[in-house]
């Protein structure tokens, strides 16, 4: 009787098989891996910064509650439009600066988000006969309310391709 003999390639082609499927999802894995840690510090990033913008537009707020008060203190006192933009000049707080452009009166402040960003608020001061003939909804009109950059993006393109 003769024996069987049972080629040695095809255990080792399993083997091989094997080896390639587990080399795979250890790759795929690792990868995985790695999306999911680049997701979460972005969404850290993100949520940093969101925290910071509303702080700062909170902030931004409640400068123009305070700007909202000496209008309205204002308007009680001035009747023509020059002594009311004098008196809204005079009262604004130390952070505001107010500037007189074609007959109107335009103020603006910025808020800082952090190092590198801040919110510019811009308002245009309506006159005290718009205010009264309830043309408008209160003393002013916001010309801009915007997230600006306050230092210059300087990349660094250079490669250090010897040391």
């Amino acid at each position: 009787m003769k024996k069987k003999s049972f080629p040695i390639t095809n255990i080792g082609t399993i083997s091989l098989m094997m080896i390639f499927i587990v080399l795979c999802m250890v790759t795929f894995a690792a990868l995985s891996l790695s999306s999911a840690v680049s997701d979460s510090r972005s969404g850290q990033k993100m949520s940093q910064h969101t925290e910071e913008y509303y702080a700062a537009s909170n902030q931004a707020e409640e400068i123009l509650a305070q700007m909202d008060g000496v209008f309205s203190s204002a308007y009680g006192k001035a009747q023509e439009k020059e002594g009311y933009y004098k008196l809204v000049s005079e009262g604004l707080p130390d952070t505001v600066t107010a500037q007189e452009q074609e007959g109107q009166l335009e103020v603006s402040y910025q808020v800082d988000i952090n190092d590198s960003q801040a919110i510019r608020v811009q308002l245009a001061v309506l006159p005290p006969q718009e205010v009264r003939q309830g043309e408008s909804q209160g003393f002013y009109k916001i010309l801009s309310w915007q997230e600006i950059q306050t230092v210059d993006w300087e990349g660094d393109n250079s490669i250090q391709l010897i040391q």
